[in-house]
């Protein structure tokens, strides 16, 4: 990549406050490319008065668990692909915030050899996260072969499975002497067979030219990649089946970009910790695990612009001397208080 990457952030919003979205652009910058898919049907969109900050046209009414979310990041990336000015761009969600500077953003990106940074994992490679998340992966949903496939997961998980975090993702665990047991075993080989392809009545498109790959939804990658991206056909057949998928945006980018030969790095992006198979949002409590943390950007925050805990990430985004982040804090709490009285 070039000695610096001018960057492009890919921002996804819908119910979140509209003023925790600005606070979020102002965020990243006056010199940044901002893009911004709001779902109109469930909020008013926000007001961006950042000159590299513009909504994408014709936004998707976007659903959790359903394509509507890849539909809306494919418009982000090919609104993000016809501005010239940029050579990385990073998805984001309307409850992340920057927790590094950007200028370490944007060098570490210049200087990687990684063209992309996502969180993924091959689902055939990994028991865990096959016996988890396999019955969306291998049957679409609302079919007998989606069913079955549950069936095979209950069997293999058993009662109350326990549940472990990694890739932006939270996978179910079967307890310890769950998965000697001949039920499981039997679960487990299946599953590992209908990955492969080979067995009749579980139609998928994966195999070994094509492995499925799971992991969180926000990805970052060169100028290259997003436009093999946005090229990417309607009718594809991944796409295709991808629409009939649940949860598809935590397979559909993350395979098509481990497929598609370029260098993989870690992910840009912490996410927090899972309850319920949901991330919760981040407290003041969690600030030494971002302070620690080697990642650029964190999710999932309280979209409360004047939440406590982001005065506190974006005050520290000044770095330098006491006075600097003090003077930052200021401004931060002053830019929260406009939004507050004018939203």
């Amino acid at each position: 990549m070039s000695a610096t990457a001018p960057l492009a952030f890919g921002i996804l919003s819908s119910r979140e406050d509209p003023r925790a979205v600005t606070q979020l652009i102002a965020a990243l910058g006056p010199t940044a490319r901002v893009f911004v898919h709001h779902d109109l049907t469930q909020r008013p969109a926000p007001a961006l008065s950042a000159s590299g900050a513009r909504l994408v046209p014709d936004p998707v009414a976007t659903r959790w668990g359903a394509w509507s979310l890849c539909a809306a990041v494919l418009k982000l990336v090919r609104a993000a692909c016809e501005d010239p000015d940029w050579h990385y761009f990073q998805l984001l969600s309307a409850t992340c915030l920057p927790i590094r500077p950007l200028a370490e953003f944007e060098h570490h990106v210049s200087h990687s050899p990684a063209q992309v940074h996502l969180d993924q994992v091959a689902l055939a490679d990994d028991p865990v996260a096959l016996m988890s998340h396999g019955f969306r992966a291998y049957a679409p949903m609302d079919t007998l072969a989606h069913r079955a496939l549950r069936r095979l997961r209950r069997w293999y998980l058993g009662p109350g499975p326990g549940r472990v975090d990694r890739q932006g993702l939270s996978f179910s665990l079967p307890p310890p002497d769950r998965a000697a047991r001949v039920p499981a075993r039997l679960a487990a080989a299946a599953m590992r067979r209908i990955a492969q392809g080979s067995v009749p009545g579980f139609p998928h498109p994966f195999g070994d030219s094509l492995r499925c790959h799971a992991g969180s939804t926000w990805w970052g990658a060169c100028r290259a990649a997003c436009e093999s991206i946005a090229q990417q056909p309607d009718d594809g057949e991944l796409l295709r089946y991808c629409r009939r998928m649940l949860v598809p945006d935590e397979f559909f980018f993350q395979t098509l970009l481990a497929n598609g030969g370029w260098r993989i790095g870690e992910s840009n992006h912490l996410v927090s910790r899972f309850e319920d198979a949901h991330p919760v949002p981040i407290g003041l409590a969690d600030l030494p695990v971002l302070r620690a943390s080697p990642r650029f950007f964190a999710r999932k925050f309280p979209d409360d612009p004047g939440a406590p805990v982001r005065r506190a990430v974006l005050a520290g985004l000044a770095g330098g001397d006491a006075g600097t982040r003090g003077e930052h804090a200021t401004l931060v709490g002053q830019e929260a208080d406009r939004n507050a009285s004018t939203g």
